[in-house]
Order: structure tokens, then sequence, then C-alpha cells
């Protein structure tokens, strides 16, 4: 049977049997959970606020160049922050630890909205393997043996 991609882009993949991200694979079959988040965010804008907030408290002592340098920074480094994103993966195989991948946002919302995708699919796949519909079929083995007794 062919896999079925979900989702390419580069180094990461979604495909009906595996998710793929740089040199790390696991099956779609052992996932428990994906997280995605800023994990970089907080901590920048604590240094980078700091840094911005020094350039425009001491505007009066600071060169024109050192606070605009100071305000580019900051604002840079949070708008680079903002855009990477930390995608966590969370089998039975790696337990709480799990790995994860850090790369920009939009791929890696693409890539979690893939993966959710491929394991319905593969939930749906495996209810209608298994059927559903209970059938009495051994009531009708028994009423067919008392007919032919009387």
């Amino acid at each position: 049977m062919a896999k079925k991609v979900y989702f390419r882009d580069g180094v990461l993949e979604v495909n009906s049997d595996f998710v793929k991200a740089r040199a790390r694979s696991i099956q779609l079959s052992t996932l428990e959970s994906v997280h995605l988040h800023r994990s970089l965010f907080l901590g920048t804008v604590a240094v980078c606020g700091g840094l911005m907030l020094f350039g425009l408290v001491f505007f009066d002592l600071l060169h024109l160049h050192e606070v605009i340098l100071s305000l580019a920074i900051g604002g840079g480094l949070l708008w680079l922050s903002w855009n990477l994103g930390t995608f966590t993966v969370h089998s039975k195989l790696t337990g709480a630890k799990g790995w994860s991948v850090t790369w920009w946002m939009k791929p890696l919302k693409a890539m979690r909205s893939a993966v959710e995708t491929a394991l319905e699919d593969q939930a749906r796949q495996r209810r209608s393997r298994k059927g559903g519909a209970v059938t009495h079929a051994d009531n009708d083995d028994e009423e067919a043996s008392g007919e032919a007794e009387a």
C-alpha cells in the first residue's frame, strides 16, 4: 500500500506511517500527543524588552543611532522569537520527555494539523476494519435446529 503524504516541507514530513523531522522519525501508530509552543518568546521578551526600554529611558543620554540600534535589535529579536516555534512529539516510545524540533511556526502549524489528520484517518481505518454491527447468527442457528427437530 502506498504511503499517503499529509505534509512535506523540506526536512519535515508526515505520512501515513511516520512523522519525520530532520534526522529523526517516529511511527505514527506510537504517537500519544503533539505539542506546539513558542519556547523562546518569553525569555526574549524579558531580554529584548529590557533592551528596548533601556534605549527609550536613557534617550537623553544616548546618541540617536544608539537608541535606534537598541530598538531595532530588540524589535527584530522579538519578531524572530515570535516566528520560531518548538514542535514536541510525545509517544509511547519516548515517554514524557518526547523529542522536539525548533523551526519556523508556519510549517510547524501545518505539520501539527497534518499529524492530527493522519491520526484521525488511522483511527477511522481501525474502526472500519473491526466492523461494528453485531449479528444474531447464533440465535438463527438455534432456531433452525429447533425447527428441524420439530
